[in-house]
């Protein structure tokens, strides 16, 4: 993808209180050390409180390349209107991000009211839509992408002035690429079993996971909503960037994939984790750009042999790691992250069922 060169001056977060939102010590952006010829437009107003789960990257445009928006979900109470549920919907998702057991994040948080609040750096790392992490900034709307109701024109606002500063600042086409990880253009079939989004720009979650997910669905006004942020990105004399080539796109991308190499896994029987690497540049990843998961917090969960590296080719590299676990049942053994050339791939989580 094309990059623009910026020289930016240092620009403060304009910061109010909105709901629970108490502001706390200032987010540490490290894009603030940058130049840039452009002039972005400027954050809209803000909240920090800073989120549990998110992993320190130091992320640069140079790896960054779409914005994802979600819709909350999370409980609906029949007692309240649905403004009342929106609004108790913002407070609990900023709370619940705050520690979780889930190990799950986002960038931001929007209110129906506009209030925005976040809770991750823009260079690091949230925890918010699988393998597609590294690459993305994760924007939560409070709300449910079944109800048309969520996207209120205070909440749009938002949305699109917070995109366009991102997209400005960070290099990000302002278009909605088409498909699925599933279906489209840029959908790629890593393996027989997995499949990845790779288009940029600004994205749905269920884009990337189409599987599990659908938000922010049906009601969301994808071709407004894009020519909105172009509109206010145009207003500050950028032009924004066109979506790159599908070819650019595919035929750069790293895939990492794992997997539980046995079918069934009997309690105190030894079984693989396998994690897989495709795609141009793997060769040059070692054992010491992993972040394998943290197995030590899984309850009867023991590593027996550490890991392996093997070479496939010179674009497939796996390593494998033996585990045994003592206590039957279902757990989650969480990401994989891999750094590789200054950009963050994850993989996906894992079910796993002990007999």
């Amino acid at each position: 993808m094309m990059k623009r060169l910026f020289t930016f001056p240092a620009m403060a977060v304009v910061a109010v209180i909105v709901s629970s939102c108490a502001r706390k010590n200032a987010p540490h952006d490290p894009m603030e050390r940058w130049a840039w010829e452009v002039p972005s437009p400027p954050p809209p107003p803000m909240a920090w409180v800073p989120a549990g789960p998110f992993r320190k990257a130091d992320r640069t445009p140079d790896n960054v390349t779409a914005i994802v928006i979600h819709t909350t979900e999370g409980r609906w109470s029949d007692d309240l209107t649905h403004a009342e549920n929106q609004e108790r919907n913002f407070r609990n998702v900023i709370n619940y991000f705050k520690k979780n057991d889930r190990n799950v994040s986002a960038h931001y948080i929007i209110g129906r009211n506009g209030e925005i609040c976040q809770m991750v750096n823009e260079g690091d790392v949230a925890h918010t839509q699988t393998y597609y992490n590294g690459r993305a900034f994760g924007i939560e709307c409070a709300g449910w992408s079944r109800r048309p109701e969520t996207w209120t024109p205070e909440l749009m606002e938002s949305l699109i002035k917070l995109c366009a500063y991102l997209c400005v600042k960070w290099d990000i086409p302002a278009y909605h690429p088409e498909g699925t990880a599933y279906e489209g253009p840029y959908s790629v079939i890593v393996d027989e079993e997995n499949k990845r989004f790779t288009g940029p720009g600004l994205v749905g979650h269920d884009q990337v996971q189409p599987w599990n997910k659908s938000d922010p669905g049906d009601h969301f006004p994808w071709e407004e909503f894009s020519e909105r942020v172009r509109l206010r990105i145009r207003e500050y004399g950028v032009e924004p960037i066109e979506l790159p080539s599908v070819e650019e796109i595919v035929s750069s991308d790293i895939f990492a994939t794992a997997r539980i190499r046995e079918e069934r896994i009997g309690t105190g029987e030894p079984f693989t984790y396998e994690l897989t690497l495709r795609g141009p540049g793997v060769n040059s990843v070692s054992i010491g750009d992993i972040v394998f998961p943290d197995f030590s917090v899984i309850e009867g969960l023991e590593v027996v042999s550490k890991p392996v590296r093997e070479t496939i080719s010179e674009t497939l590299v796996q390593f494998e790691i033996g585990l045994r676990r003592d206590v039957p049942g279902r757990f989650s053994i969480g990401a994989s992250r891999i750094s590789i050339d200054g950009s963050w791939n994850d993989t996906q989580t894992l079910r796993v069922n002990v007999e």
